[in-house]
């Protein structure tokens, strides 16, 4: 088997609910014989940009002009830090933007051995009955085939038969909405390559490809929403949310202890929650006066575990409720990855012990696995779906332009005039 080096580049970007992030990312692909490069194989962040997320909010764009300003200056960031320029970009949406159907759909062989124009037949099936005129499809998952009466057939092809028939599993998304992003990036120049949802990046950048294929689930908590997908045999089989993420922690600290929202966020990382009782150790904080006015005032590390405490334990009791309502697979339930900027917080681990959620399942926390880069946040959960979205177009667009240029200095300066930087 002859072996390539030859390296490949991918731009990717991840619309969060609180933040919005661009990077860079190359990849060598030494098989290009390759379909889908694991995670455990090498990546790196050549540039990332990192901007707050304004202008979005549930799939509804608020301000167009604040979004491209979150957009571009993501985007910028990462070319000036890479020292190239984007052309066209793949981005990642948020799984409140996205809708799960399930579809099965036949043909007739005539008693020939399966092969790639059946399968391809297989596909142009009708989405009316599923599907509004309103909607778009992002992702098509072949979940299971039969042949005549032999059922969950994961490779059909060679098989002989009368009759084929398969389980897809359909992704879709609002069309508005991501006509509305393309016109976002279109107005600056950038195409937009594709989409994929978040969640279903965040599981392939976070499991290794044994649990992938063994069967895992996948709790990204966001900002505002934390999202639940669930993987197979490399099959994403469930995707869904609740409407509860980690900024319901902060606002809780700084209701209850009348502090800004930056103090607050500033707590819950540095602080996180605590198993044992802390006793009466003092936290210094900013706190807010009945007349608008800041005060420096000290309270208990356990006054503060008490607000983080209440608020994680709802959330995690909704997962988990979601989680054994709608899962029936058992295998999918051995192993859970909690992953994104929520899971950060300090002794969430702990936490979920001594709780026993998701009791006799073995719990961890995901980061992306085989990424590297000039700092530290392309290792963190809050990376994991913008390299898992460039670990989709490395395996789904290989040998294709991903729309990287080496341009000279006077013609970057030029396309980031044209942005009006």
């Amino acid at each position: 088997m002859s072996i390539s080096n030859k390296k490949k580049e991918v731009a990717v970007l991840d619309l969060g609910t609180k933040a919005v992030c661009s990077g860079i990312i190359e990849k060598d692909v030494r098989n290009k014989e390759d379909i889908y490069p694991t995670s455990s194989e090498k990546m790196r962040a050549l540039g990332v940009g990192n901007q707050l997320a304004k202008g979005i909010e549930f799939g509804t764009i608020k301000n167009f002009e604040e979004l491209e300003d979150s957009i571009l200056g993501a985007i910028n960031s990462a070319e000036k830090e890479a020292e190239k320029s984007i052309r066209s970009v793949f981005i990642a949406i948020p799984t409140w933007a996205t809708r799960l159907h399930r579809l099965k759909t036949s043909i007739d062989i005539g008693n020939i051995p399966v092969d790639e124009v059946h399968l391809t037949a297989l596909q142009k099936f009708d989405t009316s009955e599923y599907m509004d005129d309103n909607s778009e499809i992002i992702h098509t998952f072949p979940v299971s085939y039969t042949v005549d009466d032999i059922e969950g057939i994961q490779e059909p092809q060679g098989l002989i038969g009368n009759k084929l028939s398969a389980i897809f599993h359909i992704i879709s998304a609002p069309s508005l909405f991501l006509k509305n992003i393309k016109n976002c990036l279109e107005h600056n120049d950038i195409e937009v390559s594709g989409f994929i949802s978040s969640t279903y990046a965040s599981a392939l950048s976070v499991a290794s490809s044994e649990e992938i294929s063994m069967g895992v689930t996948i709790i990204d908590i966001g900002a505002s929403t934390t999202s639940i997908a669930c993987m197979k045999n490399g099959v994403l089989l469930y995707l869904d949310y609740i409407p509860l993420g980690g900024q319901k922690i902060t606002d809780d600290i700084a209701l209850v202890l009348k502090t800004t929202r930056s103090s607050a966020e500033r707590m819950k990382r540095l602080y996180g929650v605590a198993v044992d009782s802390i006793g009466n150790d003092q936290i210094l904080i900013s706190k807010i006066d009945d007349y608008g006015e800041e005060h420096a005032q000290n309270i208990s590390h356990k006054e503060l575990d008490v607000i983080i405490s209440a608020r994680l334990e709802e959330i995690l009791d909704k997962v988990q409720e979601h989680v054994y309502a709608h899962i029936s697979d058992k295998v999918l339930l051995q192993s859970v990855i909690i992953t994104g900027g929520g899971s950060q917080l300090s002794g969430l681990s702990e936490f979920i012990r001594s709780k026993r959620y998701f009791s006799d399942v073995r719990v961890r926390l995901g980061k992306p696995i085989g990424i590297t880069g000039s700092h530290d946040f392309v290792r963190t959960p809050s990376f994991a779906s913008a390299a898992g979205t460039a670990l989709y177009c490395f395996g789904e667009f290989a040998g294709k332009d991903l729309g990287i240029n080496d341009k000279s200095l006077w013609q970057k300066l030029i396309i980031w005039f044209k942005r009006g930087i």
